[in-house]
């Protein structure tokens, strides 16, 4: 559906985002159901999801803002969202996540991730920058103003976690501190963990 949803620019954006998002919102809607029965069954305490019902709305906020939401469809899709994070909302989930990290890049950096990422139908069309700049503009301002759980930022013009060890094991560090902070993680599970990346004695 990405495919088609790239296919014509703000056209095809049109027509598909109210299925495109909602396609988007029951894979994440599913995440943290089985995310809630692990935690319920088998004592799984954390779980890490690569997006939420939070980020996608922001997606979905992006389209409309932009004109290629339909009011009626993107109303509807708002309710839906609403009704899927209050079904999952109960003791100890609250619908929100206990920390939110944020990959922090500069706009210029995230175009070359995209290209890195090597889908044609993301990179063939050179108005795509301009809706990459809307969507980036979206997330800085969410990540700027958003207080509904902790939040830890990462600076992706610092950290290359994806091609350097030490990045990846620093970037890890900082995310596992914040959960220490928050309770979610205790101090020797921390140490367990940097002692299991290979940490050297002087990290």
């Amino acid at each position: 559906m990405l495919k088609e949803f790239y296919s014509a620019g703000a056209d095809s954006r049109n027509d598909l985002a109210f299925a495109l998002q909602v396609d988007f919102l029951l894979y994440r809607f599913r995440q943290l159901r089985e995310g809630l029965y692990l935690a319920e069954h088998d004592g799984v305490q954390n779980t890490v999801y690569d997006s939420s019902l939070l980020s996608d709305a922001q997606m979905a906020y992006n389209l409309y803002k932009r004109g290629e939401f339909p009011e009626k469809m993107y109303n509807l899709y708002v309710q839906l969202n609403q009704e899927m994070v209050s079904d999952v909302a109960g003791h100890p989930f609250n619908g929100l996540p206990d920390l939110v990290v944020f990959l922090d890049a500069p706009f210029e950096l995230m175009l070359n991730h995209i290209a890195k990422r090597g889908r044609e139908m993301e990179v063939t069309d050179p108005e795509l920058v301009d809706y990459y700049r809307s969507v980036w503009d979206t997330y800085q301002h969410w990540a700027k103003s958003f207080a509904g759980c902790a939040m830890v930022s990462i600076d992706m013009s610092k950290y290359d976690f994806v091609n350097n060890e030490d990045d990846a094991r620093a970037v890890l560090d900082i995310i596992e501190q914040k959960l220490v902070d928050l309770g979610k993680l205790t101090e020797q599970e921390f140490e367990e963990n940097k002692s299991n990346r290979g940490h050297s004695v002087t990290d």
